[in-house]
């Protein structure tokens, strides 16, 4: 239709874009060309023994992956022979409803492996330049969080071996305009892993380096203007850092939260680039991917940049959705990111110093049970001899303390309160119920910001009240927190009865179990897909089902009740 129009597409060919669509073809084509790849084949037309075989010849760990993905979607670890049917049709499913095509590879799987792209641009009369490389080691789920440039820690001589098979395969496909050459690497060797034929989501750190439009080059190209007179000499300055920031809670193996933005703010320091399509109000749908927006960093060398995006992370705000920004603050500030130990298992590896701390938590939950007594207590009350207008929690036998209940990313947290004076609070602790906190309200900027005494420590917190909703920010760190009715119960209902709800709003994608049928202990019950991600819904103890209240295919919202459970002996 482009070219019935007599309109120019901006980007490569049609063959081009093909040949490198499907990664089964495109090792092919890259094995032809005599490129590294890695031991691997296309499970299509294979039956489930074939493909145990060849599984089993080219040992354990495996990669599953669908053959038409991108951006992580569709790649499982396979450890075990006994996972690999059930992987295989796992995956297959999970393509067919990202992708529209079901085919899927298995390749042998490199257990700590650095992510290396780099990034070429060529133009319409076969001349290719390599534009730098970048490492996008830093991963969850097989899904880029944070992306640097140029790589560190490489030899040049590698570099060098990686930009000349980068060329090689723009030249084997005819490319035209930006692309990127993938390639696994460990121990100075490196593997092809896939092309992607379009400017990627992580460009920018790669425009910052080199002072680069790299969209306005690709237009130049189209218009066939020579790659010699668009680039004139590649040449690289300082480092460049950009992370991910999406709406999602790691602490829960990265449940997606959409939901409204509330607020969202970055510094705008020059050396602070944000790319984003959110702004305060704008709801984050369930439908689509969870990322809130891009934060790209310069610096003069990897130090400066890594000091220069802590600092912007410190300052950047985002009330109304769970998200992922002091984990990645965490990341950044890791001393293990600042060495040589980069790989795509760095996040596994170092997980225990990347998630919140609990003496973290527990500062904004105590601030948080003594900012709703604070907020209360600065209401005027009209009648200044009422007693409903004393600023304490007196009754006829002094001053007695208050219980406040709160959810915490949907936990529950019981917190008592004594007001000493206006301004001043004891806060009891929920992990020890003996220990208390003193809190003072000192003198604060405006209603946004607040500087308080904890434990004798000033502490600044950036907050917004919505409702009975209490956001906070401080340190780098954002948290939500829900403040339940005065006389709800503070027990839970001990049962033996199992609910499975949604913890997203989704489309349940299968269903495991049938009526009445026993299951064990982490036995998967149901996938829900939601934001592009599938969530299995696992037995947490040996029961028999009861009640099924869903079906394959059915939209269901957060918190609806899947399936029912009875763990008694039956």
């Amino acid at each position: 239709k482009i070219k019935k129009n007599n309109l120019i597409f901006i980007g490569p060919s049609e063959n081009s874009m093909k040949s490198m669509a499907l990664k089964t073809e495109a090792r092919k084509i890259m094995q032809d060309a005599g490129v590294p790849v890695l031991p691997g084949f296309s499970v299509e037309n294979m039956s489930n023994n074939k493909i145990l075989k060849a599984c089993k010849d080219i040992g354990f760990p495996l990669i599953i992956k669908a053959s038409a993905g991108g951006g992580g979607k569709g790649m499982h670890v396979i450890n075990y022979e006994n996972e690999v049917i059930a992987k295989v049709e796992g995956t297959k499913r999970e393509a067919l409803s990202s992708f529209g095509n079901e085919k899927v590879l298995i390749e042998k799987y490199i257990e700590n492996p650095r992510h290396i792209e780099v990034q070429i641009m060529a133009d319409n009369f076969g001349n290719v330049e390599v534009l730098s490389d970048r490492d996008c080691s830093i991963q969850r789920r097989h899904q880029k969080v944070i992306e640097e440039a140029p790589a560190p820690f490489i030899k040049n001589k590698i570099k060098d071996e990686m930009a000349y098979q980068a060329v090689q395969v723009a030249k084997k496909i005819a490319y035209s305009g930006a692309g990127t050459i993938e390639f696994l690497y460990e121990k100075d060797k490196f593997y092809f892993m896939e092309m992607n034929t379009r400017l990627q989501v992580e460009h920018p750190v790669t425009e910052e380096i080199l002072g680069l439009d790299l969209v306005k080059a690709q237009i130049r190209i189209a218009y066939n203007e020579r790659i010699d007179k668009i680039i004139n000499k590649v040449s690289i300055k300082g480092h460049a850092l950009e992370v991910r920031v999406y709406a999602e809670n790691p602490e829960k193996d990265f449940l997606p939260s959409p939901g409204k933005v509330l607020r969202f703010s970055v510094p705008n320091d020059n050396f602070i680039r944000l790319d984003s399509g959110y702004s305060d109000g704008d709801a984050v749908s369930s439908y689509y991917d969870p990322m809130i927006a891009k934060i790209i960093v310069y610096g003069k060398n990897r130090d400066d940049v890594i000091k220069k995006m802590s600092s912007a992370l410190n300052r950047t705000k985002l009330f109304g959705v769970e998200n992922n920004i002091y984990f990645l603050n965490n990341i950044i500030k890791n001393k293990n990111f600042s060495k040589k130990n980069i790989n795509t298992k760095f996040i596994d590896a170092n997980w225990k110093d990347l998630v919140a701390p609990l003496n973290i938590k527990e500062i904004f939950r105590c601030v948080a049970a003594s900012l709703y007594f604070h907020y209360r207590n600065q209401l005027e009350n009209k009648s200044i001899n009422s007693p409903w207008g004393i600023k304490t929690n007196w009754r006829h036998a002094g001053n007695d303390i208050e219980d406040i209940l709160f959810l915490d990313s949907n936990e529950e947290f019981h917190f008592k309160c004594q007001i000493i004076r206006n301004c001043s609070y004891k806060i009891f602790s929920n992990l020890n119920e003996n220990k208390f906190i003193k809190i003072k309200y000192l003198k604060s900027e405006n209603k946004e910001n607040i500087l308080i005494l904890y434990d004798l420590k000033k502490i600044k917190f950036n907050i917004l009240m919505n409702g009975n909703e209490i956001n906070l920010a401080s340190m780098g760190y954002n948290f939500q927190f829900i403040v339940k009715e005065k006389y709800s119960s503070f027990l839970l209902e001990d049962t033996t009865l199992g609910t499975f709800d949604a913890p997203v709003p989704g489309k349940v994608v299968k269903i495991f179990v049938k009526l009445n049928e026993r299951v064990e202990k982490g036995f998967v019950i149901a996938i829900i897909e939601a934001m592009k991600m599938e969530h299995s819904i696992i037995a947490p103890f040996e029961g028999k089902i009861v009640k099924i209240n869903v079906k394959e295919s059915q939209q269901v919202e957060e918190g609806f009740t899947l399936v029912e459970m009875d763990k008694k002996d039956g």
